[in-house]
């Protein structure tokens, strides 16, 4: 590299290297921090979810509740993932299947701490990449296959069992 810069001048190399390496190291920072994905409000998920033969969420700014007898409640935090959004939840929650076809929810360890937000419809499936494109469903891992919960606007659906 010495022949490409020869007959020149300490200076004139020094600032033909810093040329070379800025065109080289400003792609890396710009995709570092404009390819961050936007923050995504709380808010944007509240609400009553069901799902078939499971028992209905009811997503609070405070706390996520399993609407059952037993009144359990955990908390979440919406965040970013690698290539998408999802809900982290404290303890891991994993959805096991009853003999009788229903799901309830039980502690898993190393399972079940971030359910994935699925877009609206089939839209690119597997990934929401803007907090705009949230279509009031995630995946809650199962025992098996995971199962897709869906926002609901029955107020039935997520009556707190006293």
């Amino acid at each position: 590299m010495d022949d490409f810069f020869s007959g020149m001048s300490f200076k004139a190399k020094l600032a033909g290297w810093s040329m070379i390496g800025g065109a080289m190291v400003v792609p890396f920072l710009l995709m570092a921090t404009i390819g961050r994905p936007e923050p995504m409000a709380r808010s944007l998920v509240h609400g009553c979810y069901v799902a078939s033969n499971a028992p209905a969420l009811l997503i609070r700014d405070d706390a996520v509740y399993i609407i059952e007898p037993a009144r359990r409640k955990f908390s979440y935090v919406v965040e970013r993932s690698k290539t998408s959004y999802q809900l982290n939840v404290r303890p891991a929650l994993a959805l096991s299947l009853q003999p009788d076809g229903s799901y309830i929810f039980g502690e898993q360890v190393g399972v079940g701490y971030f359910w994935s937000l699925l877009p609206v419809g089939n839209k690119n499936r597997n990934r929401v990449r803007h907090p705009e494109e949230y279509g009031g469903r995630f995946e809650v891992a199962a025992i098996g296959p995971s199962i897709v919960y869906t926002r609901t606007t029955d107020p039935s659906a997520c009556r707190i069992v006293r």
